[in-house]
């Protein structure tokens, strides 16, 4: 037989439980998410498509590993990285973005990524920074 507890209506909450509930509120409000996968996807398949975009035209595709150094040095200072997330190809922890979703130790690598919210940007070597613009 499964327990079912009774819930009174006319019961007030107990000092323990309004705390439980705070706390579990401030946990929840400093809980770093991922955005909605439809814009991870997003994300990623606009980043392939300016990599094909640079790689037709001739330009750089991958990023030269001081400039994905860089970068990386960069992302490891911000708030928005998570570094224990477990990437499900490679099975290692890496560093995910709470803004934008990806992977980015991978995604520094990319020449014609850039930051979600501007701390690097794009060095594809494209002809004008506008073509590596979504």
């Amino acid at each position: 037989m499964k327990f079912r507890p009774t819930v009174k209506k006319d019961r007030e909450a107990t000092q323990e439980e309004i705390e439980c509930i705070k706390e579990t509120e401030e946990m929840l409000a400093k809980e770093r998410q991922l955005p909605p996968a439809s814009q991870m996807v997003r994300n990623i398949a606009t980043d392939h498509w300016n990599s094909l975009k640079a790689w037709i035209k001739g330009s750089q595709v991958i990023a030269p590993q001081e400039i994905a150094q860089k970068r990386w040095d960069i992302c490891i200072q911000c708030p928005h990285l998570l570094y224990d997330e477990t990437n499900p190809d490679t099975g290692k922890r890496d560093g995910r973005c709470t803004y934008c979703g990806c992977f980015m130790n991978i995604k520094v690598h990319y020449a014609v990524s850039k930051c979600p919210i501007d701390r690097w940007t794009a060095d594809c070597k494209c002809n004008t920074e506008k073509d590596c613009e979504d």
